[in-house]
């Protein structure tokens, strides 16, 4: 008998992707400004350097971190690495500065998403009391505006926990095993040195103009 799909859930900031595209068209803006500014072919060269940078920081920085949760666990893609968390070294899910997924030997914070400020909460509550709907509960009893729907940490939030309460009612999660649970952690090394090589490029290219 095959053996059933799992679902995947996939959860990006909408937010800081259109901070990205934002930046991407302030970059695109100013190095067509630069192109058709300079006289010279080597000071159009030069323009690429920050313009490359721009571009690789708005896609590293907003655009692809993101949550993917499954039935194996957690992936938590930050801006300088990814983490995998399986359920069984998860402990504990909070929201109180940004979501984070606490185990016994490390605590995730997830980029992708943030606790509301002062502003994201009140939008939050008008929409939720617009829809009937009420603050989740953390899972500890407490509640936190980060819980909040409709808001990243909140939306986020929701997903791991509903997934979470699945699994632990279906019996696929070993309890007991967290602390011998091992959480991988990769670093984007090539977008951190291309960061870095295009940051310091692009000084050296501003500071020769």
């Amino acid at each position: 008998m095959p053996a059933t799909p799992t679902t995947r859930d996939v959860f990006v900031s909408k937010f800081n992707r259109g901070l990205a595209i934002a930046l991407w068209l302030i970059v695109a803006l100013l190095f067509v400004t630069t192109v058709l500014n300079d006289t010279t072919w080597q000071d159009r060269a030069l323009a690429l350097v920050p313009t490359a940078f721009g571009v690789l920081l708005g896609w590293v920085a907003l655009w692809r971190p993101r949550l993917t949760v499954d039935d194996d666990g957690i992936d938590v893609v930050n801006v300088f690495h990814s983490v995998h968390v399986p359920w069984a070294a998860l402990v504990h899910v909070d929201t109180r500065f940004a979501l984070t997924l606490v185990t016994p030997h490390r605590k995730v914070a997830v980029w992708a998403a943030p606790a509301p400020g002062r502003a994201g909460v009140a939008l939050a509550r008008r929409q939720n009391q617009r829809h009937g709907r009420t603050v989740p509960d953390a899972g500890d009893g407490s509640r936190r505006a980060g819980d909040l729907l409709s808001t990243a940490s909140g939306d986020a939030a929701y997903l791991i926990r509903h997934r979470w309460d699945d699994l632990r009612e279906r019996g696929a999660i070993e309890l007991g095993t967290a602390d011998t649970v091992r959480v991988p952690v990769t670093l984007h090394w090539v977008s951190i040195v291309l960061l870095a090589a295009t940051a310091v490029g692009g000084w050296f290219a501003i500071a020769a103009r």
